[in-house]
């Protein structure tokens, strides 16, 4: 019985046990199978993919063609022809065609056609992208109100700079900056909490837009205490007198990035931040916070170049911060180079003696290779120098020289033989009076400000001067970019006498004015202009005016080509100053700009020259801006 029971049940149970794994085992084959199937005919990437050998833009005239380049995300072949050609992706110059569409709007075109045409021929694609810009939109009123804060001189200024004019194409960046204009005379007036909305009535079918700006000033603020966070080395009394705001003056964020430059200008910090401390809605005074870190103790600089006036240079300098604390400074720095051997220290202490004066004193050994004679000479320099307004800073203090000339030539030593020996050792004591500006927002590459020099020397007998003259060297340079452009105008203008006085009838060869050469006007040798002896040999003067007036153009990426024109004469004595016998001299150059600046070659022709056989051309390659 149990074994009918057994031989029974058996065979019905054994299928379903054996049936199961086999259909499991046949769901994995599949699914394996399939997975395999799957990742063979997964796309990878094409061994050969379409590359873009060219993309060309056509009908764009109001909006420049490198906004579009760089409002594309397909990436562009290269200008150089040994790097590797972009693949070409279909979907990136559809999304660019829209990305087009909305620079344009952005621009004031908002029924602008934008269609591409792509050739593909071996593997290589040419893309032509092709704009019709269509009518623009024009502004037909602006109406700005700015409720009583805001003086009558302040609006007309301010109307005066507006960047969205009545009847001009419309733009939503010159709306933007339009509500800017006004925002930041607010936050720069005293009102911290100010605020400026705008709105634009856009009619598409008439292409007119009405452009309306009101300005919420919130309420009137001042400056509170400034304290200095942590515990710096240096001095807070010597980070606090470069703020340029005093405690309930109106808030100004122009005057805190002020301050700010003005503390990164000791070279004692890496970080400044002025911070304005949270204040309740109701309070009306501001505190600011102060927060520095500083830079190493120690820093050397190495620098190499070549010019083709002074050939190979070098310098080596070492700049020790908080020197004994205090926030003094001293520098040691030496150059070399074919024109000049230079060993110079420098030590600095601010606020000496707890005054608004910064003590300098500067000595050094130089010695020099011209072209019309070579000296040496030992040198030092006391000064007293303080910030004035307007971002000027002036210095008085006492300068003595002794020099020795050598290697003239007896044409020279006859013109110049009551007051110029060779070997001759002279002494200079001077007063020193001087004052200087600068506001260039780049110091290696300027686009906008400027500098200003002004510098006399008076060295009478009383002071003990073996020699005695007044000398004055006034020059100034401006930079201006063209809008918002790379486009550069650069210029200069120098005017130096010196006037001898006393028991001095004329001033020694080593002390006259030269000019002449790439940092001078190019097209003439370096030092040749103005007076020379019966061999030729320059012998310098009494007065010098110089002058340049330079362009420098974008051509692509860091390449820019300069064009300029330089002027300049040197007159044997201060009576003789005449603009009408100026030099001139005009020419092209090339520029690379490098992190340690521009590289370039500039190739200058004199247009009046002095002696044509030889002045005819000069060819001029240096690191650094000829101004």
């Amino acid at each position: 019985m149990l074994g009918g029971i057994g031989t029974g049940r058996l065979p019905r149970n054994r299928p379903r046990l054996l049936i199961l794994p086999g259909i499991l085992a046949l769901a994995a084959f599949i699914l394996l199978a399939a997975a395999g199937n799957l990742w063979a005919k997964a796309p990878g990437p094409p061994e050969n993919p379409v590359t873009l050998r060219s993309l060309k833009i056509t009908g764009a005239k109001a909006v420049p063609k490198q906004d579009i380049q760089e409002e594309l995300i397909t990436p562009l072949p290269s200008f150089w022809p040994w790097k590797k050609p972009p693949v070409f992706k279909p979907q990136e110059l559809k999304d660019d065609l829209e990305r087009l569409k909305g620079l344009y709007r952005r621009h004031g075109f908002y029924h602008a056609r934008i269609t591409s045409q792509v050739e593909i021929k071996d593997r290589h694609a040419k893309v032509q992208i092709n704009i019709v810009e269509g009518p623009p939109v024009l502004v037909t009123g602006v109406e700005v109100d700015t409720g009583a804060v805001f003086p009558p001189w302040a609006l007309a200024d301010l109307q005066s700079k507006t960047p969205v004019k009545v009847g001009e194409r419309f733009t939503e960046e010159k709306y933007e900056a339009l509500k800017r204009l006004y925002l930041n005379y607010l936050l720069d007036h005293g009102y911290p909490r100010g605020q400026v909305q705008g709105r634009v009535l856009l009619d598409p079918e008439k292409n007119t837009a009405q452009v309306e700006v009101t300005t919420e000033a919130g309420p009137l603020c001042h400056f509170g205490p400034v304290t200095v966070k942590g515990q710096p080395e240096t001095p807070k009394r010597v980070i606090l007198h470069k703020i340029t705001f005093k405690k309930g003056e109106p808030f100004s964020f122009k005057e805190l990035y002020d301050s700010q430059q003005r503390i990164y200008g000791l070279d004692l910090f890496k970080s400044v931040n002025l911070t304005p401390e949270e204040v309740p809605d109701t309070a009306r005074h501001i505190p600011v916070t102060v927060e520095v870190q500083e830079k190493k103790k120690r820093s050397l600089k190495v620098g190499l170049g070549y010019g083709d006036e002074d050939q190979f240079r070098a310098r080596l300098a070492v700049r020790f911060r908080n020197l004994a604390g205090g926030g003094r400074m001293l520098d040691v720095d030496t150059k070399f180079s074919r024109l000049e051997y230079r060993v110079e220290g420098t030590f600095l202490n601010p606020l000496v003696f707890g005054s608004n004066f910064d003590f300098v004193y500067q000595t050094g050994w130089v010695r020099r290779y011209l072209p019309g004679f070579t000296d040496k000479a030992y040198f030092s320099q006391v000064r007293l120098e303080r910030d004035l307004p307007w971002k000027f800073r002036g210095y008085v203090g006492h300068g003595l020289e002794f020099t020795r000339p050598f290697n003239i030539s007896e044409d020279t030593l006859a013109l110049l033989s009551q007051t110029t020996q060779a070997g001759k050792l002279y002494r200079a004591s001077m007063a020193l009076l001087g004052v200087r500006q600068e506001t260039m927002d780049n110091v290696a590459d300027p686009h906008r400000g400027g500098q200003l020099f002004l510098n006399q020397e008076f060295a009478p007998t009383f002071l003990g001067s073996q020699i005695q003259f007044f000398r004055t060297i006034a020059e100034i340079r401006r930079y201006q970019s063209l809008g918002k452009t790379d486009y550069i105008m650069a210029g200069k203008l120098k005017c130096g006498i010196i006037d001898p006085i006393q028991a001095t009838s004329d001033i020694p060869i080593y002390r006259r004015f030269f000019a002449g050469g790439y940092n001078s006007v190019r097209g003439y040798r370096l030092d040749y202009l103005g007076p020379r002896d019966a061999s030729g040999n320059p012998i310098g003067g009494q007065a010098l005016l110089e002058g340049s007036l330079e362009a420098r153009i974008p051509i692509y990426k860091e390449f820019r080509a300069v064009a300029f024109l330089d002027f300049g004469n040197v007159y044997l004595e201060i009576k003789d100053l005449d603009p009408g016998q100026l030099k001139y001299s005009s020419g092209v150059g090339l520029r690379y700009q490098t992190a340690i600046g521009p590289i370039g070659v500039d190739v200058g022709f004199p247009l009046n020259p002095i002696d044509p056989s030889r002045d005819k051309y000069r060819f001029h390659f240096t690191i650094g801006q000829a101004f």
